[in-house]
């Protein structure tokens, strides 16, 4: 029941935000919820014996979240956006190894082990998370809200099916050691789940968009979906944790609610730049 409830707040929450919000109010959205996720990562690795510093990566995610927004949000030349880009990601990775070298008091091991955690952190969810506001403006307001929405449906309906599938017919083991409650039943189920709600989105709202290309992303976006989600898994299987936080009744953390859409939106932002025509 909390699952359901949560559901039935957090969804259209998200639609209502994907559909009005201005792109600097979205970009802001977006880096708040990564925030999140990146507080949740560090608690992760920090039950891994890690000591990682949240309140030094988070800084740094909405600095190179802005730098990376900097074209769409104030306006910058493609010059100025690709120069910006470039100095901050020097000046983040800069900035993690100054913070590992003044760490007198740790080893060096664990200087190194939480340089690398916190520089994957930092990137993990900057370089995932961004293409959520790159698919929703950089191809167009109407284009960008259909692919946005395609999208969000196809992972839920993903979710919903290889969850309900998985505990009724599921019997080969997906991932055992990474995830034991996944199957292939469950996943086969997902995958179509999602390419049907897609088809019809496209057919009764979406129809400038043509068929091949829903399809095509509906089963990319499953597959990378469901890949996401495993890799957060093997993160709490590390952490030996079944949740990343109890911020959501029901779900878990923002984390486990965002771990297929991290792989999810990278993959449809690859596939609109290179292959729809």
């Amino acid at each position: 029941m909390k699952r359901i409830l949560s559901a039935v707040v957090l969804i259209p929450a998200a639609l209502l935000v994907v559909i009005y919000a201005p792109p600097a109010i979205y970009l802001i959205g977006v880096a708040v919820l990564g925030s999140l996720c990146l507080y949740e990562y560090c608690g992760l690795i920090r039950n891994m014996g890690i000591r990682i510093r949240a309140r030094f990566v988070v800084p740094v995610f909405w600095l190179l979240m802005g730098v990376f927004g900097g074209k769409t949000v104030f306006g910058w030349s493609a010059l100025q956006e690709s120069g910006a880009v470039i100095a901050a990601v020097a000046a983040a990775l800069i900035a993690v190894f100054l913070a590992a070298i003044w760490r007198g008091r740790l080893p060096m091991r664990e200087r190194a082990l939480a340089l690398m955690a916190e520089t994957l952190g930092v990137f993990y969810f900057v370089l995932f998370l961004y293409p959520v506001f790159s698919v929703r403006f950089e191809f167009g307001s109407a284009p960008g809200l259909q692919w946005t929405i395609l999208l969000l449906a196809v992972i839920w309906a993903n979710d919903i099916a290889a969850l309900a599938v998985g505990k009724k017919l599921g019997k080969t083991r997906f991932a055992p050691k990474l995830s034991p409650k996944k199957t292939n039943e469950g996943a086969l189920a997902g995958l179509i789940a999602g390419a049907i709600a897609a088809v019809l989105l496209q057919r009764f709202l979406f129809s400038d968009i043509h068929v091949v290309h829903v399809i095509a992303v509906s089963v990319l976006a499953g597959v990378f979906g469901q890949l996401g989600d495993l890799a957060e898994s093997l993160l709490k299987r590390a952490a030996e944790v079944k949740d990343s936080s109890r911020l959501i009744p029901g779900h878990g953390g923002a984390l486990d609610r965002m771990d297929s859409l991290l792989f999810a939106f990278p993959v449809l932002y690859i596939y609109l730049v290179f292959l729809y025509q």
